[in-house]
């Protein structure tokens, strides 16, 4: 709609121009006339300067035509001087108002792009805090994994402790059953329940594993 109105008062203002133009043609021509008129005037002063009582009359005549010439070449300019001076106001004034009009578009821009701005700031603020955030996960991510790393070692340590304690306490067993068999090879009810014992605690054993290596 700015942009529409500017228009608007441009194409008044140069018709306006054209409009000035055209008076200050006219005043031209009137001026061009009123030359040819006193040159004239001028030759029939030379030509009929002997017969000058006898052609008195046709020079009051032509007097009085140059006054009434200047009389409506002065009124001509009189109004052609108003008329300007009024093209003139009115130019200013749609001047001034297309001034008006192209500031309070300039001040609609400059706040829309401070609005822009202050978007933008903000939009990067947020940014700047979610990178933030991401580096202290990614930091406490690379912490637990290190934690799980150390554990991992820890637990395998223990793992292989526990195996290699069951493996001694496999043999150790097998030594004691083997002793235990030894001795009690007269009494056969006696084989059977160590047989059974040594079972309960191989199930144990297993079942204490089992349970270690979940943990």
């Amino acid at each position: 709609k700015h942009e529409a109105k500017i228009k608007s008062l441009t194409d008044y203002m140069q018709n306006m121009e054209q409009k000035r133009r055209q008076l200050e043609e006219s005043q031209d021509s009137l001026n061009e006339e009123l030359a040819k008129l006193r040159a004239q005037e001028k030759m029939h002063e030379v030509s009929f300067k002997d017969k000058e009582k006898e052609h008195l009359t046709r020079l009051q005549d032509a007097e009085e035509m140059k006054k009434a010439l200047e009389q409506q070449m002065e009124s001509h300019r009189e109004a052609h001087q108003k008329q300007l001076s009024r093209l003139r106001d009115e130019i200013e004034e749609k001047q001034k108002i297309i001034d008006e009009i192209r500031e309070y578009k300039l001040q609609l821009e400059q706040e829309k792009l401070t609005a822009d701005y202050d978007k933008l700031k903000i939009e990067d603020q947020e940014r700047e805090m979610k990178l933030e955030k991401l580096i202290l996960l990614n930091d406490k991510r690379e912490q637990a994994r290190e934690d799980l790393k150390g554990l991992e070692e820890t637990v395998a340590r223990e793992l292989q402790t526990l195996h290699n304690l069951r493996k001694l306490f496999v043999q150790d067993l097998t030594t004691r059953v083997k002793k235990s068999v030894e001795l009690d090879s007269d009494d056969g009810g006696g084989s059977a329940a160590q047989k059974q014992k040594i079972s309960f605690l191989e199930n144990n054993l297993e079942q204490l594993t089992k349970v270690h290596k979940q943990v």
